[in-house]
């Protein structure tokens, strides 16, 4: 029999699960209960355990500083976490911790029953060192198995400015909602982490980018059900592929990606045409046809475009008109006011009204 300790601080799911009448059905027994992580860790040095059941938010030692201590002890332990919709940061901690897999509450018989077949699963497996995919690794280390081809492809397409990566990622979402059979929060939870490898990606290979599109850090989902959550996973890398549009950076040429790095490192400085030139070492007219000719219009005019766009986010930080003037290299605030008004359609006063 697999010994099995529950952790939890409230009481009644304690009872709750001890009182689940599943658990010899899968050859489990629970075996002893804790009320936190600390008294949790006490238990596993006095006895032996196979399997650790534990509430995510608890107080004293919650499950995530608990499975952080497992894991810096070098114990194994398969664990599983109980969390609500309302834990969805703390179970994607847990779960890029290396928690075997997580139940949401309230908690139903039949997912309670699903998670310990693969538990059993992959304590049997792992018992006669025959471990392999199929269900007995750790859900993150499953679906990322399952969806890292799908995931480069994605990234591939967003990078190359084209909109089929908007596809590309619906099909992804949609192989995922049958994966984790409807689960919200863990639908949630894998394409955060999705979101989280296409910006590292991203941002690796354009680490100036934030200067100018600083709102696409720190990204997290909003809602519960999974239409809106597709939404806006397709609505997130829909604005990626603008943005590389945008910048001109899917351009694959070497002087048009070194033209397009100086802008974007210089969008506070005075930055022209001659200044370019003169530091990649190539003359004003050849930079200005290379330009042209691969994205159809003038360097000047892309300068003033990512001027803008960086002048958008100065305006929705706060900063007013004159500050923002200066800061892009611009002598006088009512040519600055101009060149707004001509991109935007709005003066800068207008489009700050609009945002707040």
């Amino acid at each position: 029999m697999y010994r099995v300790l529950i952790v939890d601080d409230d009481r009644a799911v304690r009872y709750m699960l001890n009182r689940f009448k599943g658990w010899n059905r899968f050859g489990f027994i629970p075996a002893d209960e804790a009320c936190d992580g600390k008294e949790a860790l006490k238990k596993l040095q006095a006895d032996e355990f196979d399997i650790v059941i534990s509430d995510i938010k608890m107080p004293g030692m919650d499950g995530i500083e608990f499975l952080s201590e497992l894991r810096r002890m070098k114990n194994d332990i398969c664990v599983l976490f109980l969390s609500t919709h309302s834990d969805f940061s703390y179970a994607k901690q847990g779960i890029r911790l290396g928690v075997f897999d997580y139940l949401t509450k309230p908690l139903k018989d039949e997912a309670l029953y699903e998670a310990l077949e693969r538990v059993k699963v992959y304590l049997d497996g792992r018992n006669k060192k025959e471990a392999g995919m199929d269900g007995q690794n750790t859900f993150l280390e499953s679906i990322q198995a399952y969806s890292k081809n799908d995931e480069k492809e994605l990234i591939s397409e967003i990078l190359s400015g084209s909109l089929e990566a908007v596809n590309k990622g619906r099909s992804i979402c949609d192989n995922l909602i049958d994966f984790t059979a409807g689960d919200s929060t863990r639908l949630a939870i894998l394409l955060e982490n999705i979101i989280h490898e296409i910006d590292e990606s991203i941002n690796k290979q354009f680490p100036w980018i934030k200067k100018v599109e600083s709102m696409m850090t720190k990204y997290s989902f909003k809602g519960e059900e999974n239409v809106l959550l597709k939404k806006q996973f397709l609505d997130y890398i829909s604005s990626w592929v603008r943005i590389i549009a945008k910048y001109e950076l899917h351009q694959s040429d070497s002087l048009m990606r070194k033209i397009c790095e100086y802008v974007i490192n210089h969008i506070e400085e005075d930055v022209k045409v001659e200044t370019i030139a003169n530091e990649l070492y190539v003359s004003r007219d050849y930079i200005g046809k290379v330009f042209k000719q691969k994205a159809g219009y003038h360097l000047s005019d892309y300068i003033t475009k990512v001027k803008m766009e960086h002048a958008k986010y100065l305006i929705s930080k706060g900063y007013k008109n004159y500050e923002i003037s200066e800061k892009l290299g611009y002598k006088k605030p009512d040519y600055f006011s101009q060149l707004f008004k001509c991109y935007t359609g709005y003066t800068p006063t207008e489009y700050r009204k609009i945002i707040v």
